[in-house]
């Protein structure tokens, strides 16, 4: 059985649904109250992580114009553009030109995707000419990797490290360690949680994992509760 963080309800409270935790969040989902102290209920995440969303550094997305309107800031370790011009239903001319800055000259002679090549380090200006279909402009590196922008969303758990011992060739015992972190939610392995092992109330200075295992811990019932993420 896990160790709790008792939180203690306010008895002028009237919800007695919402129960307040010391130095963290507000939780609507507890265990059943303890036996020794009926007024003091279990709940179970008090350490903090930051859920890390990923997605590829849109500046523009939509039909074309004679100036396009680009949304964002110019993200770090942004150098070029990809441009994809396609057709869509009422917008299918896709033979034409785009200018970046003025300067470089991208042409289509139909729908495709096209990079371009002089380095930029802020938002550029860019416009189009006998262009009429639907246009994506995406950033990427120097070397043509996607770059890509991060949003941080709080994400309340329980984080472990743990280890076992494993026989070792030479007749002894080895050692393994496998952080883990308990938390509500939907997860799937590759995403990406930041936190610190060290200090785990405040991920400010934490490290991003890519998680490799998902496993449901089932309750009371039959059923599923939390999750268990392995880094």
């Amino acid at each position: 059985m896990p160790p709790y963080v008792y939180v203690v309800r306010d008895t002028a409270d009237t919800d007695p649904t919402t129960l307040e935790l010391i130095d963290g969040p507000t939780y609507t989902e507890y265990g059943s109250p303890s036996p020794s102290s009926p007024g003091v209920e279990k709940g179970r995440f008090r350490h903090l992580a930051k859920r890390v969303t990923k997605t590829a550094a849109t500046l523009f997305s939509g039909t074309s114009a004679a100036t396009l309107t680009l949304t964002g800031t110019w993200p770090t370790g942004g150098a070029r553009l990809s441009i994809v011009a396609s057709s869509v239903t009422g917008h299918t001319d896709c033979a034409g030109r785009v200018t970046v800055n003025g300067t470089e000259n991208i042409d289509f002679l139909a729908a495709g995707k096209k990079t371009t090549t002089a380095a930029l380090t802020s938002l550029p200006t860019i416009t189009t000419a006998n262009l009429d279909c639907n246009l994506v402009i995406t950033v990427i590196s120097s070397g043509g990797a996607p770059v890509y922008t991060e949003a941080e969303t709080d994400l309340y758990c329980k984080i472990e490290i743990k280890s076992k011992s494993v026989p070792s060739p030479s007749g002894g015992w080895t050692s393994i360690q496998a952080t883990t972190l308990q938390a509500r939610g939907t997860f799937a392995i590759g995403d990406t949680i930041k936190f610190n092992v060290d200090n785990p109330f405040d991920p400010t200075d934490g490290i991003e994992y890519q998680v490799s295992s998902v496993k449901p811990k089932v309750g009371y019932m039959g059923k599923e509760s939390i999750k268990i993420l392995t880094f």
